[in-house]
């Protein structure tokens, strides 16, 4: 029983602290970033503390010693085949060992990687469907059809998920903010068009726009073509990502979301439009139909605006 508490379930990571055999079992839940973790101040502290009470001339004999080295220390102590670099931990490289002593603001690859990471999207391994809506795996959803994708360092790329892009229909242009601007989880963070029509957006997170998708402004159809991968909006840097990631859903709860989704938007079009939601019935029908103020009141419903 206590053996199968250590496996670590899929699309999880350990924590540095456990990559290092430091602690027996933890999982990251902080995308890496540990200058942003509370598990990780706490353990530094604790480190520092022991190291402080064992140096000490009256120092209590049964002070315990599991904690006495940080989890750098325990990684450098490591044959070099084991001195895994972060990237190589959280699978963005197959191979990389660490030559920095885990001082990542100083290192060049690290610096490499992160500008290569803003601009190039991590691929979806995995797709599911419901209702026809196709919801990529390993990210999280928000109510208003936004998704939020934690990455390496602790941003979070943001983008519109399949029932968003197919109930707007083609976009004619995206207007995000400048970067630098504070986001807002649930509240207007950017807005489409098509055509004539406008609609807003909710923001998933809290946090700093860093980055933007320059290509999606010059090519907004990509939203449309490829809405979990190279259509993706902007980065955020957040500043309450464990709170917001609450507030979303994820694995099942994103797949029986998107299922009740389906659900409400058909009978909205069998009352409204008068179609008959057979199960023949795809959502591209339904967005040739929504023009105008039927447009309008379907996305303010579904996008939560």
């Amino acid at each position: 029983m206590a053996e199968s508490m250590k496996i670590v379930p899929p699309g999880k990571k350990k924590c540095v602290w456990m990559e290092a055999s430091v602690v027996s079992y933890k999982l990251c839940d902080n995308n890496y970033d540990c200058s942003t973790c509370a598990y990780d101040h706490a353990m530094q502290t604790k480190v520092a503390r022991q190291k402080k009470a064992a140096a000490s001339p009256v120092a209590i004999e049964a002070t315990p010693d599991k904690f006495t080295e940080t989890w750098v220390e325990k990684m450098m102590m490591l044959p070099a085949p084991r001195r895994k670099c972060r990237y190589m931990i959280t699978g963005e490289v197959d191979s990389k060992i660490c030559a920095n002593a885990y001082e990542c603001g100083n290192c060049s690859f690290d610096q490499m990687m992160q500008e290569r990471m803003e601009a190039e999207v991590l691929p979806v391994h995995g797709r599911t469907y419901e209702k026809g809506f196709e919801l990529a795996e390993d990210i999280y959803y928000h109510e208003g059809h936004v998704w939020a994708r934690p990455e390496y360092g602790g941003r979070v790329r943001v983008g519109l998920d399949d029932f968003a892009q197919k109930l707007l229909g083609k976009l004619s242009k995206v207007e995000l903010p400048d970067i630098g601007h504070e986001m807002k989880q649930g509240e207007p963070g950017f807005q489409i068009r098509r055509n004539g029509d406008m609609a807003q957006v909710l923001s998933p997170i809290d946090g700093i726009l860093t980055h933007v998708n320059d290509q999606l402004l010059d090519h907004p159809g990509i939203a449309n073509e490829s809405p979990y991968e190279n259509g993706w909006l902007f980065i955020i840097e957040p500043v309450k990502l464990r709170k917001n990631l609450k507030g979303l859903y994820y694995g099942e709860d994103a797949r029986k979301f998107m299922n009740e989704e389906g659900e409400r938007l058909f009978s909205m079009v069998n009352d409204d439009l008068r179609i008959a939601a057979d199960g023949g019935l795809s959502v591209e029908d339904i967005s040739e139909e929504l023009k105008g103020e039927k447009w309008s009141k379907f996305v303010k419903a579904f996008l939560r605006t």
